[in-house]
Protein backbone atom coordinates (compact mmCIF):
# COMPACT_ATOMS: atom_id res chain seq x y z
CA UNK A 1 0.00 0.00 0.00
CA UNK A 2 1.25 3.38 -0.67
CA UNK A 3 1.64 5.80 1.72
CA UNK A 4 1.48 9.45 1.47
CA UNK A 5 1.93 12.60 4.17
CA UNK A 6 1.11 16.33 2.96
CA UNK A 7 1.80 19.62 4.24
CA UNK A 8 1.86 23.00 3.25
CA UNK A 9 3.57 26.20 4.93
CA UNK A 10 2.55 29.97 5.01
CA UNK A 11 3.78 32.39 7.24
CA UNK A 12 2.81 35.14 7.98
CA UNK A 13 -0.50 33.91 7.33
CA UNK A 14 -1.83 35.11 4.97
CA UNK A 15 0.78 36.16 2.91
CA UNK A 16 2.35 36.23 -0.35
CA UNK A 17 4.84 32.75 0.42
CA UNK A 18 3.81 29.53 0.95
CA UNK A 19 4.81 26.11 0.34
CA UNK A 20 3.72 22.72 -0.34
CA UNK A 21 4.54 18.68 -0.16
CA UNK A 22 3.75 15.92 -0.46
CA UNK A 23 6.36 12.52 0.89
CA UNK A 24 5.32 8.82 -0.81
CA UNK A 25 6.60 5.59 0.78
CA UNK A 26 6.29 2.78 -1.57
CA UNK A 27 7.80 -0.85 -1.47
CA UNK A 28 10.39 0.61 1.16
CA UNK A 29 11.30 3.65 -0.78
CA UNK A 30 10.72 7.67 -0.67
CA UNK A 31 9.66 9.68 -3.09
CA UNK A 32 9.38 13.68 -2.49
CA UNK A 33 7.81 15.89 -4.02
CA UNK A 34 7.96 19.93 -3.27
CA UNK A 35 7.64 24.04 -4.19
CA UNK A 36 7.19 27.50 -3.22
CA UNK A 37 4.50 30.00 -4.29
CA UNK A 38 5.95 33.31 -4.33
CA UNK A 39 3.62 35.54 -6.35
CA UNK A 40 0.72 36.46 -4.79
CA UNK A 41 -1.74 35.67 -1.71
CA UNK A 42 -2.34 32.58 -0.30
CA UNK A 43 -3.04 31.31 3.02
CA UNK A 44 -1.77 27.85 5.31
CA UNK A 45 -5.10 26.15 4.03
CA UNK A 46 -4.49 26.62 0.62
CA UNK A 47 -0.85 25.10 1.25
CA UNK A 48 -2.40 22.36 3.30
CA UNK A 49 -5.01 21.84 0.10
CA UNK A 50 -2.60 22.01 -2.64
CA UNK A 51 -0.20 19.43 -1.17
CA UNK A 52 -3.08 16.71 -0.73
CA UNK A 53 -4.14 18.18 -4.20
CA UNK A 54 -0.72 17.51 -5.87
CA UNK A 55 -0.48 13.78 -4.22
CA UNK A 56 -3.99 12.40 -5.56
CA UNK A 57 -3.05 13.97 -9.08
CA UNK A 58 0.07 12.30 -8.98
CA UNK A 59 -1.43 8.99 -7.65
CA UNK A 60 -3.99 8.58 -10.45
CA UNK A 61 -6.16 5.39 -9.85
CA UNK A 62 -3.42 3.55 -7.69
CA UNK A 63 -5.06 3.23 -3.80
CA UNK A 64 -3.07 4.88 -1.15
CA UNK A 65 -3.52 6.42 2.46
CA UNK A 66 -3.15 9.78 2.55
CA UNK A 67 -2.14 11.49 5.58
CA UNK A 68 -2.17 15.17 6.44
CA UNK A 69 -2.17 16.96 10.20
CA UNK A 70 -4.72 19.67 8.96
CA UNK A 71 -7.82 19.01 10.05
CA UNK A 72 -9.49 21.83 7.69
CA UNK A 73 -8.14 19.47 4.10
CA UNK A 74 -9.19 16.16 6.05
CA UNK A 75 -12.36 16.81 7.51
CA UNK A 76 -12.89 18.64 4.05
CA UNK A 77 -12.74 15.81 1.99
CA UNK A 78 -14.03 13.52 4.46
CA UNK A 79 -17.45 15.11 5.65
CA UNK A 80 -18.18 18.44 4.34
CA UNK A 81 -17.05 18.32 0.20
CA UNK A 82 -19.94 16.28 -0.23
CA UNK A 83 -22.92 18.85 0.83
CA UNK A 84 -20.77 22.04 -0.53
CA UNK A 85 -21.12 19.80 -3.78
CA UNK A 86 -24.92 19.54 -3.61
CA UNK A 87 -25.45 23.33 -2.17
CA UNK A 88 -23.30 24.72 -5.37
CA UNK A 89 -20.09 25.23 -3.71
CA UNK A 90 -21.58 27.90 -0.50
CA UNK A 91 -22.36 27.14 3.10
CA UNK A 92 -23.82 28.68 6.10
CA UNK A 93 -21.78 31.40 8.03
CA UNK A 94 -22.06 30.19 11.76
CA UNK A 95 -21.83 33.53 12.60
CA UNK A 96 -24.35 35.18 10.63
CA UNK A 97 -26.23 32.62 9.86
CA UNK A 98 -26.48 33.82 6.08
CA UNK A 99 -24.94 31.86 2.77
CA UNK A 100 -21.70 32.36 1.46
CA UNK A 101 -19.18 30.93 -0.88
CA UNK A 102 -16.53 27.97 0.05
CA UNK A 103 -13.21 29.59 0.91
CA UNK A 104 -11.11 28.01 -1.90
CA UNK A 105 -13.86 26.61 -3.72
CA UNK A 106 -11.51 25.74 -6.69
CA UNK A 107 -9.06 23.91 -4.99
CA UNK A 108 -12.14 22.07 -3.11
CA UNK A 109 -13.73 21.10 -6.52
CA UNK A 110 -10.58 19.37 -8.25
CA UNK A 111 -9.99 17.82 -5.03
CA UNK A 112 -13.54 16.10 -5.22
CA UNK A 113 -12.81 15.19 -8.80
CA UNK A 114 -9.78 13.70 -7.91
CA UNK A 115 -10.60 12.08 -4.78
CA UNK A 116 -13.06 9.92 -6.56
CA UNK A 117 -11.11 7.17 -6.48
CA UNK A 118 -11.82 6.24 -2.95
CA UNK A 119 -8.64 7.13 -1.46
CA UNK A 120 -8.31 6.86 2.52
CA UNK A 121 -7.58 10.57 3.78
CA UNK A 122 -6.41 10.42 7.84
CA UNK A 123 -5.94 13.57 10.23
CA UNK A 124 -2.43 12.64 12.00
CA UNK A 125 -1.22 15.05 14.86
CA UNK A 126 1.53 17.17 13.53
CA UNK A 127 4.74 17.45 15.07
CA UNK A 128 4.42 14.37 17.15
CA UNK A 129 7.33 12.66 15.69
CA UNK A 130 5.58 10.74 13.14
CA UNK A 131 8.53 10.56 10.27
CA UNK A 132 6.65 11.05 7.19
CA UNK A 133 4.89 14.47 8.56
CA UNK A 134 7.73 15.43 9.80
CA UNK A 135 9.79 15.32 6.34
CA UNK A 136 6.92 16.83 4.98
CA UNK A 137 6.73 19.73 7.19
CA UNK A 138 10.13 20.75 6.88
CA UNK A 139 10.04 20.08 2.94
CA UNK A 140 6.97 22.78 2.89
CA UNK A 141 8.87 24.92 5.71
CA UNK A 142 12.11 24.74 3.07
CA UNK A 143 9.93 25.49 0.00
CA UNK A 144 8.02 28.49 1.43
CA UNK A 145 11.41 29.61 3.08
CA UNK A 146 13.29 29.47 -0.28
CA UNK A 147 10.79 31.40 -2.44
CA UNK A 148 12.23 34.55 -0.23
CA UNK A 149 15.59 33.49 -0.42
Amino acid sequence: MIEIYTDGSCWPNPSANGGWSFVVYENGRELCTFSGKADGPTSSNRMEQTAMLRALLWLGDRPAVLHSDSRYVVDGLNLWSAKWQRNGWTRKDKATKKVCDVMNADLWQVMVIARQRQHEVRWIKGHAGHIGNERADGLAEAARTGVTA
